[in-house]
């Protein structure tokens, strides 16, 4: 009885030792952990909290903030649930929900919705099922299946959408296969294939597309090896290497290449080190350093650098302190902070930094989370 019993109560405690080492293991799973996220658009921002819902802030006068109306809110509102990831275009949103369902909502005259159609959605509408990335341009969307092969829709003057023509879609279209990562810029589509290759199509009058011409591309040409992240705006581009490595082409007039200097280049140039995210909004950059410090560059009537001034700049600057996400929009900026707050700055004429006022910010403002 006495050897039954201690072999009972070793089991127990090995089964016990066992469930802590799951538990921890899951607690430290990215899969499972559920990361507040945001996405800064043209005059629009989009929120994820950490239990999925989806909130909304900002000009509305398309519906893209998807509740019903067209009022613009400066202050955020819950919009839907059971939500996994957001795009904020220039006047578009793209929702991508937990059962890998695409909603979509706001302006679509070109067809970014990709709902068939050319009308403006003030709600979110059913697009496509099988999704697992989304990306909402200026006027063109973009979207992963979970077969890894890459859709586009919208806007395609300059080639945008990479299917070989200059045709608008209002519905998605095939364009590639084997694609892990996208990003869709101003008139232009910054794609990551699954072996890191960086390939890219679409307007290129400021040599933004890195093929070192100023060609537009109607289909993707293939730029840089061992990508991990891209962000594109209005004319530049920020390409993040595997070894966290920045590299920018594009127009650099304003400075938003953060290399001290206002020079254009129409290939892929190094600009700094130990980069851990990028984000190119309309003529600015953001970026955060693997210590979790922001910096930024480039244009700033509006206070969207975040250095308490309004003046542009062409070098980065450091801003803040304890940042893991940015997110830059046309002529602002959004950042999550390690305690997961999120900040915001630079122009609130439509009430998208959601401080509850129309005010711009020269310095970051905490947004507030319901």
């Amino acid at each position: 009885m006495k050897i039954s019993y201690a072999n009972s109560t070793i089991r127990l405690l090995s089964i016990s030792i066992l469930l802590v080492l799951i538990a921890g293991c899951k607690k430290d799973n990215p899969e499972t952990a559920n990361e507040i996220q945001i996405s800064a658009g043209g005059t629009h921002t989009l929120i994820v909290k950490s239990d999925n819902t989806l909130w909304a802030c900002g000009s509305n006068l398309f519906g893209q903030l998807g509740d019903g109306t067209e009022t613009d809110r400066n202050a955020i509102v819950k919009i839907a649930e059971d939500v996994k990831s957001i795009s904020s275009g220039l006047n578009h949103t793209l929702v991508l929900k937990n059962d890998h369902s695409l909603y979509a909502c706001g302006y679509n005259v070109d067809g970014q919705l990709g709902d068939n159609t050319n009308t403006n959605r003030n709600t979110l509408v059913k697009i496509a099922d099988n999704v697992k990335a989304i990306s909402a341009g200026y006027d063109h969307s973009l979207l992963i299946k979970t077969d890894n092969t890459l859709w586009a829709c919208g806007s395609n003057d300059f080639g945008q959408l990479g299917d070989g023509t200059n045709t608008d879609r209002n519905a998605f279209v095939k364009i590639t296969d084997n694609v892990k990562a996208i990003k869709a810029a101003d008139s232009y589509s910054l794609i990551i294939k699954t072996d890191n290759t960086l390939w890219t199509c679409g307007i290129n009058s400021n040599g933004q597309l890195g093929d070192g011409s100023t060609i537009d591309r109607k289909l993707p040409v293939k730029i840089s090896e061992n990508v991990k992240a891209v962000s594109g705006g209005r004319g530049h581009t920020l390409i993040l290497k595997t070894n966290n490595e920045l590299l920018a082409c594009g127009g650099n007039g304003l400075g938003q290449f953060g290399n001290g200097t206002t020079t254009d280049s129409k290939t892929p140039i190094l600009i700094t080190t130990d980069v851990q995210t990028v984000a190119a909004g309309g003529y600015h950059s953001l970026i955060s350093k693997t210590d979790n410090t922001l910096w930024t560059s480039g244009f700033n009537p509006a206070g969207q650098l975040g250095d308490g001034s309004f003046n542009n700049k062409n070098t980065f600057i450091a801003v803040s302190e304890n940042v893991k996400a940015t997110s830059a929009g046309l002529l602002y900026s959004v950042v999550l902070k390690t305690d997961n707050t999120i900040w915001s700055f630079g122009s609130n004429i439509k009430g998208q930094l959601g401080d509850g006022t129309l005010t711009n910010r020269a310095t970051l403002v905490q947004l507030y989370m319901p």
